[in-house]
């Protein structure tokens, strides 16, 4: 499936056939689960990347010689072996030098390893934040080619555990996805968990798509937690809550990126989530996060507080951060070009960019003339270490009146100063 999305493809979300690479529009691809078991995630995120891309040619934004920006997304149907031949078109048939990456880690390595890096392209993954991708970055094998906006498991795990721990959690049972994410973040949140003094009463993992995890969540509950910490997809945790709940378990959860979803909300009852912990990347409100959801909300035509879910955000701040280290490159061709312009569009002494189309205007002009900004994007202002790593402050949620709301705020500083006083 190929979407292009320009100033007016967009507006019309029409489907074409991706054609012969040209010198312009400049180009940004994405392979993304619009189907398959992420596909609750995909399309929302492929939504908010494109209206990335809107605002940036309604702020005028400009290279020499092209002053229009394209955004074209494949399928990867949350499939390694599809996801790189999606990668493939995307590089060989559409000619984009940079891409937003899948949403899942186990389509991402592949699509690493065989596609982006050998190719010369830029790759920002709207979600994948498993800590094999740091390892191959200290290794030399991406060759400066990635950027996450969306920190890693590392430090979502540690930012999970405060959380954990702040709230009272003693001994918690952890259910997690049984794929690379979900074993990843289990194992470092366990870690830390146990480094600042709590138990880990039992690790239960679960393979997708079930229809029923009732004697999962039985072996979890036999070892009598306090707590629990779902490490799941929406899809999958609505069910796992359902026979949590019905066999009488404890209803204190933890959850990480991912389930902030409302159809979470839907599918459970408010009324079981009241002592539920969300963990998010991002800063404290009001931010550019803000800005970002509403104007997505109107976009899309959802009401105010519907357009919340996963991985929007991440999705969005990718997008624009190509496209205006794009214009910091003064390039839309060259994928070693462009990621060398990441940092000067995430340069702490740069003026800070939030997420409008003004600000946009005014990055694109300061861009233009060589000078530097601070984009502070829809999941809060990022720096990036030498190996494409961010760090970002954490947002504790909690579920009021069907929404989410921001309840507690965990700073880089503290992750950072917990990560070294647990070693983990």
């Amino acid at each position: 499936m190929t979407r292009r999305l320009g100033i007016i493809a967009a507006a019309a979300a029409g489907l074409l056939v991706a054609g012969p690479a040209l010198a312009c529009p400049g180009k940004i691809g994405a392979t993304l689960s619009l189907t398959g078991s992420y596909a609750t995630f995909g399309p929302p995120i492929s939504n908010a990347a494109a209206l990335a891309v809107e605002q940036l040619n309604q702020a005028g934004w400009k290279v020499p010689g092209c002053d229009r920006l394209e955004y074209i997304v494949r399928d990867d149907q949350t499939q390694p072996s599809v996801g790189v031949d999606a990668a493939r078109r995307l590089v060989d048939l559409d000619g984009v030098p940079a891409m937003v990456g899948p949403i899942t880690s186990g389509v991402t390595g592949p699509v690493l390893s065989s596609v982006t890096v050998e190719k010369g392209v830029l790759m920002i993954p709207s979600a994948s934040s498993s800590p094999t991708f740091s390892e191959m970055a200290r290794d030399g094998k991406l060759k400066g080619l990635f950027y996450r906006v969306q920190p890693s498991d590392a430090l979502q795990a540690v930012a999970a555990a405060k959380l954990a721990w702040d709230a009272g959690h003693r001994n918690i049972a952890i259910v997690n996805l049984n794929n690379d994410w979900g074993n990843n973040l289990a194992k470092q949140f366990s870690a830390t968990f146990r480094a600042m003094g709590g138990k880990v009463a039992a690790q239960v993992t679960y393979n997708a798509e079930q229809p029923s995890y009732r004697g999962e969540v039985n072996r979890a509950l036999d070892a009598k937690p306090d707590s629990a910490f779902v490490i799941s997809t929406v899809i999958d945790g609505s069910k796992i809550l359902r026979d949590w709940i019905s066999l009488g378990g404890t209803q204190k959860f933890l959850f990480p990126l991912g389930m902030n979803d409302a159809k979470l909300i839907e599918q459970i009852g408010d009324q079981y989530l009241k002592d539920a912990w969300f963990v998010t990347p991002g800063a404290p409100a009001p931010n550019s996060r803000a800005i970002f959801y509403e104007a997505f909300e109107k976009r899309y035509g959802l009401e105010p507080g519907k357009g919340v879910g996963p991985g929007r955000d991440t999705g969005y701040d990718a997008a624009a951060l190509i496209g205006l280290a794009m214009v910091a490159a003064q390039n839309i061709k060259d994928g070693k070009a462009i990621a060398a312009g990441v940092a000067k569009v995430t340069d702490p002494a740069g003026t800070p960019i939030s997420t409008t189309v003004e600000d946009f205007r005014k990055a694109v002009q300061l861009l233009s003339e060589g000078k530097t900004i601070r984009y502070v994007g829809a999941s809060g202002a990022m720096r990036h270490d030498q190996y494409g790593d961010v760090t970002t402050p954490f947002v504790g949620w909690q579920v009021e009146n069907k929404t989410y709301v921001q309840k507690k705020n965990v700073s880089a500083e503290e992750v950072a100063e917990l990560k070294q006083k647990t070693g983990t």
